[in-house]
């Protein structure tokens, strides 16, 4: 059993509990805020939309695959659906693991594996 949590919520993400991990040596936290220009253009936000079901399956899938590829390890992924105002996280990714050269590598496998595969959709808002 894999030892993921995926939430996909319309709420502001509330800053997190450094008691989350206090099985493993290593935590790292990355936050995706959303920047104030795209393109070269000022933006008000991002709205983002997702199909739940979906990405829900698709994370137990990674879950899985990050277990066998990086052993035991403690992730967790929130990500905003409706509007994100700049300056606003819109995605919040922690992982824990015994060594901190092995939490990086986790950070970003499972951050390819968000922007990449998840049915996570956005429309940038002018």
């Amino acid at each position: 059993m894999h030892n993921l949590t995926f939430i996909l919520s319309s709420q502001e993400i509330a800053n997190q509990d450094p008691k989350w991990n206090e099985k493993f040596g290593a935590e790292l936290i990355f936050w995706g805020i959303v920047r104030k220009l795209e393109n070269d253009k000022p933006i008000k936000g991002i709205k983002y939309s997702a199909y739940p079901e979906l990405a829900e399956t698709l994370v137990n899938r990674f879950a899985s695959e990050a277990e066998n590829n990086f052993g035991e390890h403690k992730a967790q992924i929130i990500h905003r659906i409706g509007f994100v105002a700049v300056s606003q996280p819109s995605v919040v990714l922690k992982v824990g693991s015994c060594h901190s050269e092995v939490a990086y590598e986790i950070s970003q496998w499972y951050l390819e594996k968000i922007k990449k595969i998840l049915p996570i959709w956005k429309e940038i808002v002018y």
